[in-house]
């Protein structure tokens, strides 16, 4: 999605609790999606996730590293504060689209940050206590915001494509026979393709991966960004990275 433009800075992503920004840009402005207000731990934690794709992007384009050169510095009109601001900001949106389907289907109530903490923490708890009762955890028995939410991201996901019964999800003989048509399969001990009848499991599984990412790009898109307060985020986004 496209942006208006703003602010910059230098350096890495700073805390979330204070900074040596100046006041007016410490102030973090009022961002929401639909009915849910994005709070400021979870932008801030979605500028450290892509502070790194930033740096990469103007060094790879520009030949600049804007941690060196400067975050307000513009490049044939792109701002780098500018663009991870941006960055950000569209990766909520999926996250944000992801959890709202979730709710559609009754796999979480809400799509809140806080909820995903709340889950996060009762899971860290639960696990904790049958551990110190001298149970057996299976998987990670704790989880940090980053792992927790890749962690149920991939649940929810994974709930939906296994479910034939989800929009999008049925797939008819003849869509499955073209997309395996249109792709390269192979299995151990088969020279050449893969007949469709070893792979198409497979074969299924890719196609509801796939289109269940177009679902949640389809939510993210109808996600209206056009009148966040663009110039206050940069504001808060170039405190940030000073």
């Amino acid at each position: 999605a496209g942006t208006p433009a703003g602010a910059g800075a230098s350096a890495s992503i700073g805390s979330d609790t204070g900074s040596n920004a100046s006041e007016d840009s410490d102030m973090f402005p009022t961002i929401v999606f639909g009915d849910t207000v994005i709070e400021r731990k979870e932008y801030v934690a979605a500028l450290k996730a892509q502070h790194g794709a930033a740096r990469l992007y103007f060094r790879q384009t520009y030949g600049v590293d804007p941690a060196e050169d400067g975050w307000d510095k513009a490049h044939d009109g792109e701002v780098p504060c500018r663009w991870l601001a941006s960055r950000a900001i569209d990766e909520l949106r999926r996250r944000h689209a992801a959890y709202l389907i979730g709710v559609d289907l009754g796999q979480v109530a809400d799509d809140s940050y806080a909820s995903i903490v709340a889950r996060m923490e009762a899971v860290n708890s639960g696990n904790a206590e049958l551990k110190s009762d001298g149970g057996i955890v299976y998987g990670r028995t704790g989880f940090d915001i980053d792992s927790y939410l890749s962690y149920e991201l991939s649940a929810l996901k994974n709930a939906y494509t296994g479910d034939e019964s989800n929009p999008g999800m049925s797939l008819s003989d003849d869509e499955v026979r073209r997309y395996y048509d249109e792709h390269d399969w192979t299995k151990d001990g088969v020279d050449g393709k893969a007949p469709l009848d070893e792979v198409r499991g497979n074969v299924k599984a890719q196609m509801r991966s796939e289109r269940y990412d177009e679902l949640v790009s389809q939510r993210a898109e109808a996600i209206d960004v056009t009148d966040l307060p663009w110039d206050a985020l940069y504001r808060f986004t170039a405190g940030r990275l000073g």
